[in-house]
């Protein structure tokens, strides 16, 4: 086995791309070479702006030998008593190219077939990848991908030069006209011309010398370093985030740190906008002093090691300073203007072109608040007013320029202009939460807010016809969904999701709307789905959450509920027990409807007569538990059938001849299954994983 480099580089890829790059070629890869049956040992995937990486400790030189297994017809037909072929038989060894002497009997299921096996031996590696490398190149994910010139090649950026090396070899291979090599390039303004590599495991360090720091972990640290001695300096600590060190980790292949000023007249703007003006738009680290307050400070990491650094912080400086200067202009002028008026400016604004402008959504929004809010108990006036104000922000000059402010500049605004404190934080609430981990609203009317903006938008979208489709969701429509998700279980809100859509849709006035039903299905579906995916990356066991599906798709934290009563259960061997006596039940009876009364004069024998006694005593019990939702007590009752379902089975022959005792017996069973079904749908649950599952 020999160490392999693969290196693709291009002109500059946007900080975005390169993560999900990543993650994309390493399954990828790990696929390919499983699948052309080539062992390898780790496989280490390096990004910069100008280079993916993909760097495996071993890989064998040759493919694996694989013996294929190919069935042909029974043996029985093949064979005669004698053991001599008959023409299935030489016919099935014609069509594999085989003498009819090569030909085996195996067992395939329950069946004895002919077969014949067949050593493929393995090619040389060097053979393999070429053309397997050629062909993963354009499938590695990007958010956009480009053609450049006159060719039909998509990637992320064009295609610069290609490394291609197992051991010293180098691997040919062509991919958008660019041939492979042993030649990489160094850092684009310190390197003194191409650099030659000489071997896979010389790669990191020959790049190293040549400026840039490919090991990922290594630019971390060295940006680490640069922060913690700029502290030290400005007896201050970095206001940083994962998603800000990521993005400068990506956009630099040499990073060196370095500190800028700026006139402490401007820490009278809000906290935000300055952290906003300079994170978002400059990628800077702002700095705040022990007591918590920003400095008129910030670190900033050049991508080189400057000649004379004074000048590069100068200009640094200077392009803070006029974005600061227009954060100040806009932040008096937008003060200068009611929230109240912005609103009727609103429809001027479109949300969607089928969809009317941002003041109709903005009324919209109010009547599905008014729905949601009745049941949280929150003031309808404050609903009202909150409706008014949320998205008036989107038209001041602030948010204009800075969109990431959007609700945070209308918290502050509306606070400035005397609006009652919960009012002006739903403004900020009703955004939340802002990716999948971000905050979640803190305050009732923000939960109200932020739920019937996420709800309006996704009934309005389905009630059109416009749903997300493979990887493409330009409105954030599943985000959205997965938002609603999180508030209400988070929240513990039972809110009725099928009349919610409907009052959703009641309150959109569109051409051209779907059918109520039609949308009430889709969206359901879509949002059950949503539900499905985030409980079990979340950990929740899979079968478990399959099983609760029906129940979420009414209310979703109903579902939840009944999911995590599920996983109270303390007994696997009980459960799993239980699990196995309702499959009998439910592959006996899963045709048939609950219609026909117990005749107790027909349950002759005792066993039978015990499950219809534990039935009768255990129904009102099981539904009194439901109704109040205390699953895990209706759980218990159920748990309890599990000894008299396995004696009943045991004991006891369902499909009798005498049609009367059978009708009777199958409509017994039909009433514990619906019982059972009442909490969810257990066909779901497969024995053999719940098994071996936590519960």
């Amino acid at each position: 086995m020999k160490p392999f480099l693969f290196e693709i580089g291009v002109e500059e890829l946007p900080a975005r791309f390169i993560q999900p790059a990543k993650e994309g070629l390493l399954k990828l890869i790990d696929e390919s070479l499983a699948t052309a049956h080539i062992e390898h040992g780790a496989i280490t995937i390096y990004g910069t702006p100008r280079r993916i990486v993909l760097l495996i400790d071993a890989v064998a030189e040759t493919q694996k030998d694989v013996v294929t297994v190919k069935y042909g017809p029974p043996a029985a037909r093949a064979f005669d008593a004698q053991g001599k072929p008959q023409p299935a038989a030489t016919g099935f060894a014609k069509s594999q190219g085989v003498d009819v002497s090569e030909l085996k009997i195996a067992k395939k299921d329950t069946n004895e077939l002919v077969c014949v096996e067949k050593l493929e031996k393995g090619k040389n590696s060097l053979e393999v990848l070429p053309e397997l490398l050629a062909g993963l190149v354009p499938r590695i994910p990007f958010p956009k991908k480009m053609r450049w010139g006159l060719g039909e090649f998509e990637f992320a950026r064009p295609i610069q030069w290609l490394v291609c090396l197992l051991g010293e070899s180098v691997i040919p291979l062509t991919v958008a006209g660019i041939r492979s090599g042993n030649t990489s390039r160094g850092h684009r303004f310190l390197a003194k011309g191409p650099v030659s590599i000489t071997h896979p495991s010389q790669y990191v360090e020959e790049l190293k010398a040549a400026y840039v720091v490919v090991n990922e972990e290594e630019r971390l640290a060295t940006m680490t370093e640069g922060i913690r001695e700029i502290e030290g300096r400005a007896k201050g600590k970095a206001v940083t985030d994962e998603a800000l060190i990521q993005e400068i980790l990506y956009i630099t292949e040499y990073p060196y740190a370095l500190m800028g000023r700026f006139e402490a007249e401007y820490l009278d703007l809000p906290r935000a906008v300055l952290v906003n003006v300079m994170k978002g738009h400059q990628r800077y680290i702002p700095l705040e002093g022990p007591d918590g307050a920003l400095l008129a400070a910030f670190i900033f990491f050049a991508n080189t090691i400057p000649g004379d650094p004074e000048q590069v912080i100068r200009g640094n400086e200077k392009v803070l300073r006029a974005r600061l200067a227009d954060a100040r202009f806009f932040f008096e002028e937008d003060r200068k203007v009611k929230l109240e008026t912005l609103h009727d400016r609103l429809s001027a604004v479109v949300f969607h072109e089928r969809l009317g402008n941002l003041k109709e959504k903005s009324e919209r929004i109010k009547q599905i608040a008014l729905f949601i809010g009745r049941s949280m108990g929150v003031d309808s006036q404050a609903l009202i007013r909150a409706s008014i104000l949320l998205k008036a922000d989107l038209l001041t000059h602030m948010v204009g320029e800075f969109p990431e402010l959007q609700g945070v500049m209308g918290r502050m605004y509306a606070l400035t202009q005397g609006e009652e404190k919960e009012i002006a934080l739903s403004i900020e609430e009703h955004y939340y939460p802002v990716g999948t981990s971000g905050a979640l609203p803190g305050s009732d009317l923000g939960t109200v807010m932020a739920l019937s903006d996420k709800m309006d938008s996704l009934t309005a979208f389905f009630s059109v016809g416009i749903t997300p489709t493979g990887n493409l969701d330009p409105f954030a429509l599943r985000r959205q969904a997965l938002g609603i998700i999180k508030i209400v279980v988070n929240r513990g809100l039972h809110i009725p999701l099928q009349e919610l859509i409907s009052v959703a849709y009641n309150a959109l006035r569109a051409n051209g709307k779907l059918a109520l039903e039609t949308v009430q299905q889709t969206l359901t579906d879509f949002i059950s789905t949503r539900f499905k995916f985030s409980m079990i990356e979340e950990g929740h066991n899979q079968e478990f959450v399959n099983s609760v599906l029906p129940a979420a798709s009414s209310d979703i934290y109903d579902g939840f509920m009944r999911l995590r009563a599920l996983e109270t259960q303390k007994s696997i061997e009980d459960f799993v027990r239980l699990m196995i006596g309702f499959k009998r039940v439910y592959n006996i009876t899963k045709s048939l409807a609950d219609t026909t009364e117990i005749d107790t004069g027909l349950l002759a024998e005792g066993e039978e007569q015990d499950l219809f006694q534990l039935y009768s005593t255990t129904k009102t019990p099981f539904l009194s538990a439901m109704n109040a939702r205390e699953y895990e007590a209706a759980l218990a009752i159920l748990v309890g059938y599990k000894e008299t379902i396995d004696r009943y089975f045991d004991k006891v022959f369902v499909m009798v001849e005498d049609e009367r005792v059978r009708a009777n017996r199958l409509a017994l069973l039909t009433k514990i299954k619906d019982l059972f079904l009442t909490y969810g749908d257990f066909s779901k649950i497969r024995v053999e994983e719940i098994s071996r599952a936590s519960v």
